[in-house]
């Protein structure tokens, strides 16, 4: 009994008995800490009340009275996935299964239970990046195809309303800027009424959801029919919201509405599957209008041309508006004439001041000249591309198309080259590939360390037998010290690969933040002694604990510490304050760190130095696997913090907004002995 008592105790999953009344009769530790109730609250307490939803409550009862009627356990035995009840009365996935047992009142029965939140998490977000990377390939394909924008605006948002990681009503539309550029017009739609698509055709920018999307470049969220909701039509059923900007850099092409389930809670990973999708959109759209334009210009010029006998009422007329690049050559290759557009490209690649004038070749090379103005009889859709090196050696693709230019008489007088700079176009297919090929860095840089450290721990034991083996005097054993020096230089590293690419799950408590610095400090105490670096420390009045793992906190201040030492210069400062986040402060706080969860408590903290700081360019790659701007970094301690304060639901930001140092800002859950003020 003492032993089976052990066993209870030390158990992992949850272990309840119960009898056959469903009265709770035994309860272990790993219950409590699983569900939240102690043992003295729950004995004698109906388990199906205390624990299950309504709706698992009746699969339950189905397996027991399967049970009861025909003495089958297959059933009751088979693993079952599904919610239940926290003490403090929100709900978890749980998978639990039952087993049967006699004693001298009856039946019994044994319930295991096991927690698996963090696995279902882990496969919605598996399958959020397949759903991504599925709806974006398919838009990309879409794209690729001679179809119309309407066409490809329509299909794309036929497999955007698909997706399934986002409870999305099949209703939704997008909107793009067309003739006027404060006004989102609507271009596609799924499931409007008449109604809708007469108050939807136009809406100006800050005007409804759509509107505000458009105007402060945000995704607006609603989870009702709201006062903000200013387009009303009649018998509007409820919904709510996902409105998306589709915008490159700081312009603003158009918004994808999404309709959601009225209550639909906010959440940051579909926020982020939503702004993968619009980025793919915008360099789609326009991707797809320069095309658009740049064929219907041609179709356009070799008209004009035919008809127009003065050249210079063409060059003023019409070469001068347009928003592609445009030249006009004459036999020999030099350039005659070229709109603004056309010279802004090419002044990427000219010496000289004037572009009029010169010869192509002079500019962009004299192969690259020869090729872009062969003339092509090229199929509706075709284009030709070249890629070029500017006078900054920095690389640039154009995509061009050449037609022959005729006098009224129809002789060959000269070449017209369209063109563009696709340069950024070509960047964002090369971006989606770069993602796929991130997705694996951490399984292969796992599978890599650990076929790397056996061979390094048998290097090291032969060299440290042969080190024993030498003479004392022997003056190769210097040799083998520094192979040793290297190996455990190398072993070193490792350690950082398998942080990580296995951090380890985290087991949460509830710690105190300051005990958490305390046992960092002696470990760069030296460190910083000898750069004379003072370590300041402030916490706020009734800060209440945070829900980490403690050792795996500990190494999240060691790596900001160590980084911050590697940066500031002698007699730096760092320093570390934490307060609460208050509830006033809360929403401010929303909405300039949108993975704050509503209903969690959050303690905020500031890791500060006075070094000389980061660019934008610079923090917005800190967090990824191998980046570094040190001669002799891994450009994993960053990396393995990101991945860590993930784990245990911390959040890590840099603000980018002081003009010096470096400001980390984490923000953690706080424990449950929260002091309200």
């Amino acid at each position: 009994m003492e032993e089976k008592n052990k066993i209870l105790e030390c158990a992992v999953d949850a272990i309840i008995t119960i009898d056959a009344q469903d009265t709770i009769t035994a309860w272990n530790p790993a219950a409590q800490s699983i569900f939240g109730w102690s043992t003295e609250e729950v004995m004698g307490k109906k388990f199906s009340e205390t624990l299950l939803p309504e709706i698992t409550r009746k699969k339950y009862f189905e397996r027991l009275e399967h049970y009861n009627r025909t003495g089958e356990t297959t059933l009751l035995n088979t693993p079952l996935e599904n919610n239940v009840l926290h003490r403090s009365g929100h709900e978890f996935p749980v998978e639990f299964y039952a087993t049967s047992t006699q004693n001298i009142n009856g039946n019994s029965f044994i319930i295991f239970a096991r927690d698996i939140t963090e696995r279902k998490y882990r496969d919605l977000r598996i399958r959020q990046a397949y759903q991504s990377q599925s709806v974006t390939n398919a838009i990309l394909k879409i794209s690729l195809e001679h179809t119309s924008i309407d066409e490809m605006l329509s299909r794309s948002l036929d497999h955007i309303l698909s997706l399934e990681s986002i409870k999305l009503i099949p209703r939704g539309a997008i909107l793009l800027v067309e003739d006027h550029p404060d006004i989102l017009e609507l271009k596609v739609q799924r499931g409007f009424t008449v109604e809708q698509l007469t108050a939807c055709g136009r809406v100006p920018f800050g005007k409804c959801h759509c509107g505000r999307a458009a105007t402060t470049g945000t995704i607006q969220f609603v989870e009702c029919i709201d006062h903000k909701h200013d387009i009303l039509v009649k018998n509007m059923k409820p919904h709510g919201h996902y409105c998306v900007p589709i915008q490159s850099g700081s312009n603003i092409l158009g918004v994808l509405a999404l309709y959601l389930k009225e209550g639909h809670c906010r959440r940051i990973e579909e926020e982020e599957l939503l702004l993968a999708i619009t980025n793919i959109l915008a360099g789609v759209i326009e991707r797809k209008k320069v095309e658009e334009q740049r064929f219907a210009l041609i179709d356009s010029l070799k008209t004009i041309i035919t008809d127009l006998l003065d050249e210079k009422k063409f060059n003023e007329s019409i070469i001068q508006s347009l928003n592609v690049g445009l030249m006009v050559l004459d036999l020999k290759g030099r350039i005659v004439t070229s709109n603004p557009v056309g010279r802004k490209i090419l002044e990427q690649f000219a010496y000289a001041f004037y572009i009029d004038g010169k010869s192509l070749g002079e500019i962009v090379g004299i192969n690259a000249a020869a090729e872009m103005m062969k003339i092509k009889n090229p199929m509706p859709g075709k284009t030709d591309e070249l890629r070029l090196l500017t006078r900054k050696n920095e690389e640039r693709f154009l995509r061009y198309t050449a037609a022959p230019r005729e006098d009224s008489t129809g002789k060959k007088v000269g070449i017209i080259v369209s063109f563009n700079d696709v340069t950024r176009m070509k960047y964002i297919q090369e971006e989606m590939e770069k993602m796929n090929r991130l997705s694996t860095v951490a399984e292969i840089a796992s599978a890599v360390a650990h076929e790397v450290r056996n061979p390094l721990a048998g290097i090291k034991t032969m060299s440290q037998s042969i080190e024993e083996n030498m003479a004392a005097d022997d003056e190769n054993r210097e040799y083998i010290k520094r192979i040793i020096k290297q190996v455990d230089r190398l072993n070193e590293l490792l350690t950082e690969f398998f942080t990580y690419a296995k951090p380890g799950s985290a087991k949460k408590v509830e710690t105190s933040l300051f005990d958490i610095v305390s046992e960092t400090k002696p470990l760069i105490k030296l460190k910083l002694h000898k750069k004379n670096i003072s370590l300041s420390e402030e916490y706020g009045e009734s800060l209440p604990d945070i829900l980490v793992d403690p050792n795996q906190l500990q190494q999240v201040f060691l790596n900001l510490m160590l980084n911050s030492i590697d940066a500031v210069s002698v007699d730096g400062r760092i320093s570390i304050r934490a307060n609460r986040l208050e509830v006033h402060d809360k929403e401010n706080y929303c909405l300039v760190y949108p993975g704050l969860k509503e209903g969690i408590d959050y303690v905020v903290v500031y890791f500060s130095d006075n070094g000389p700081g980061m660019t934008v360019e610079v923090a917005e790659k800190a967090f990824e696997p191998f980046f570094t701007t040190k001669h002799d970094g891994s450009g994993l301690g960053l990396s393995i913090v990101y991945r860590i304060l993930k784990t245990n639901n911390a959040l890590i930001y840099i603000d980018c907004t002081q003009t010096s140092g470096t400001t980390f800002i984490m923000f953690f859950e706080a424990g449950k002995k929260w002091e309200k003020s």
